[in-house]
């Protein structure tokens, strides 16, 4: 009896903390991790979007809640048992996935038959956002993950673009032997409580034809394709020498510096960031992206993040939101924020605007049409923290050689099946 009355105080305080949500005629609640008084370009693009839908819909204002981005989603199934939840919000679609199974989100279908096949069909949504042929959430940002790489040091190589995991170590080692100590050839961080296992080694063992879970939900992590995905990274550190172990234990965020430093050959992280990352470095450095080789050559299937619009079941304006969603993926917006913030657009036609047919832009182009014949496809798992974890530690323990890449899947199975 205690227990379950101590859960019952913890789930009332919890609630109590979710934030007020408006309903006044009118007023539009939105929860975002991207704060519109900012200074970045992100926050000066949000602000941007929120000026003009108002303006574009007299008597209407945008009430913006900001809150960390890791954790709206678990803000909104915490605020729909309360009926307290915004009209629409931001959710990753790496996130998306339990508060499709809480029945938190209304599925969007119905305003999509409403748009005319061409404009619906010109969308690109994941296929996390999507459950049994419905979606709920509608990208107004997409990103696929590959690699920063330094197009000038290829050139001065006599190297082509690497289409391999061989060719790829290839250059990075040349890349090294040419730039001395302190150059890192491939910066990739793996740190556990970050996102590198999530991004990089599930999709790399999916191309292979592995599977992640088996159908009851369960790990399914010790197969032939894990074990050459794992052992790959480990060979990264420790036999071919071009991932030093400590930036192998680093998070994204830390990488990212050495590569603004221009101190990294090949950079893994999302398409998102190449416009800032050009932007930091000297005369002369030519960065450039590149998807993902896979270990027979040629590229893997376009691992997509995406930051979603979503409308909460409880959404009093469901309407008014799906106007802003409908706004803020128009052409106009979306090009905006190819310019200003170095998103992909989430229509499949931009890839042909005119705008895009720069050299800077080349890529924006390349990817669009890339992951709009072939994104990854695969069943996201509710609890993808609990898989990150999991896999992230396996995958930091073979690389500083505390286990056989084996025991290292084996113990991550039984680590992920306790915390599903």
């Amino acid at each position: 009896m205690f227990r379950i009355l101590r859960k019952l105080v913890i789930a009332g305080l919890l609630l109590m903390l979710l934030p007020r949500v408006s309903t006044a005629q009118g007023t539009l609640e939105f929860w975002s991790f991207i704060d519109p008084a900012g200074d970045s370009p992100r926050s000066k693009m949000v602000a941007e979007v929120i000026r003009t839908f108002e303006q574009n819909n007299p008597g209407t204002k945008v009430h913006t809640t900001i809150m960390a981005w890791n954790q709206i989603d678990l803000a909104l199934l915490k605020g729909a048992l309360a009926d307290r939840v915004p009209d629409i919000a931001m959710v990753n679609s790496g996130r998306i996935q339990r508060e499709i199974t809480a029945g938190a989100l209304r599925p969007l279908d119905p305003y999509l038959a409403r748009l005319a096949a061409s404009d619906r069909d010109d969308l690109i949504i994941p296929s996390s956002d999507i459950r049994d042929g419905k979606p709920y959430g509608i990208p107004y940002d997409i990103r696929v993950y590959g690699y920063h790489y330094r197009q000038d040091l290829l050139e001065k190589a006599g190297l082509k673009t690497p289409t391999s995991f061989d060719e790829l170590v290839v250059a990075a080692k040349k890349m090294q032997e040419m730039q001395g100590p302190g150059f890192v050839g491939i910066g990739m961080g793996f740190d556990p409580s970050e996102d590198g296992a999530e991004k990089f080694f599930v999709p790399a063992v999916v191309t292979l034809g592995g599977p992640i879970l088996h159908k009851d939900g369960t790990a399914d992590f010790v197969t032939p394709e894990a074990i050459k995905v794992v052992t790959f990274l480990q060979d990264l550190v420790q036999k071919d020498k071009v991932l030093p172990l400590d930036v192998a234990m680093m998070g994204p965020d830390q990488v990212r510096q050495l590569t603004e430093a221009g101190r990294t050959g090949f950079y893994f992280e999302g398409s998102h960031w190449l416009l800032s990352l050009r932007e930091k470095q000297k005369p002369g450095v030519k960065l450039d992206f590149m998807p993902v080789p896979m270990f027979s050559g040629g590229w893997q299937p376009g691992m997509i993040e995406a930051w979603n619009l979503a409308i909460p079941v409880g959404s009093k304006q469901p309407d008014l939101a799906w106007k802003l969603i409908q706004h803020w993926t128009s052409p106009g917006i979306q090009l905006q924020q190819v310019e200003k913030v170095g998103y992909l657009p989430v229509r499949r036609s931009l890839a042909n605007d005119p705008s895009l047919a720069t050299p800077d832009m080349a890529h924006v182009r390349m990817l669009v049409k890339f992951v709009s014949d072939d994104a990854l496809k695969f069943n996201w798992p509710e609890n993808v923290a609990a898989l990150q974890d999991a896999l992230g530690h396996a995958i930091v323990n073979v690389m500083a050689g505390k286990q056989t890449p084996e025991a290292a899947l084996r113990a991550a199975e039984a680590d992920y099946n306790k915390m599903r």
